[in-house]
């Protein structure tokens, strides 16, 4: 006769799906935690120290009536007044009345312009006599070198009596002398 005690015990379904449970929670638990492992740094040796990153930067091309037109690397909190002065700051033929919003934030890969006054506005015109060989050379127009000339004549010969002696002393032709004359003018010193 075959008794019960050699025989081994049944599994109920029951068991074998809580079994199978637990042994399904256990893994995900395993594999959550490979996948999650914190990376360790490595360790740094006493007296060394680690620099910390470079803090990140936006690039902002700014042109127009601005002492040096370029492409400026600024802060990300920059403001556009911020852009102007690395690029050396508006000159006399900015257009006050057009300027951009000073406050405004710059943003990466985007152009800050500040515009000329229009030509012919009397206003913007520079003294070629006082003017600043950086001012004169910002001049739309100006041939390279030519404000570097001014300032060497004035300095040598004395004051501009005329624009046409820009043609006559200093070898420009005509018809840039009269595209100059839209921002440049003559003003005699007083005795």
């Amino acid at each position: 006769m075959l008794s019960n005690a050699n025989k081994p015990p049944r599994l109920s379904p029951q068991r074998i799906a809580i079994a199978a449970a637990v042994a399904l929670v256990l893994a995900a638990a395993a594999g959550w935690s490979v996948l999650h492992q914190t990376a360790v740094a490595a360790p740094v040796p006493a007296g060394e120290t680690v620099d910390p990153p470079a803090p990140p930067t936006v690039l902002v091309f700014v042109s127009g009536a601005v002492a040096h037109p370029g492409l400026y690397e600024l802060s990300p909190d920059a403001r556009v007044a911020d852009a102007i002065a690395a690029a050396g700051g508006v000159t006399t033929l900015a257009d006050p009345g057009h300027l951009p919003n000073m406050a405004e934030r710059v943003n990466d890969g985007r152009q800050v312009n500040v515009p000329f006054l229009k030509a012919g506005t009397t206003a913007a015109k520079l003294d070629i006599n006082t003017a600043a060989e950086a001012d004169l050379d910002a001049v739309q127009g100006m041939p390279p070198g030519l404000g570097e000339e001014i300032v060497q004549y004035r300095d040598e010969w004395g004051p501009f009596t005329s624009m046409s002696q820009l043609h006559s002393d200093l070898g420009v032709d005509s018809a840039t002398v009269t595209g100059l004359e839209h921002y440049l003018r003559v003003v005699l010193p007083q005795q």
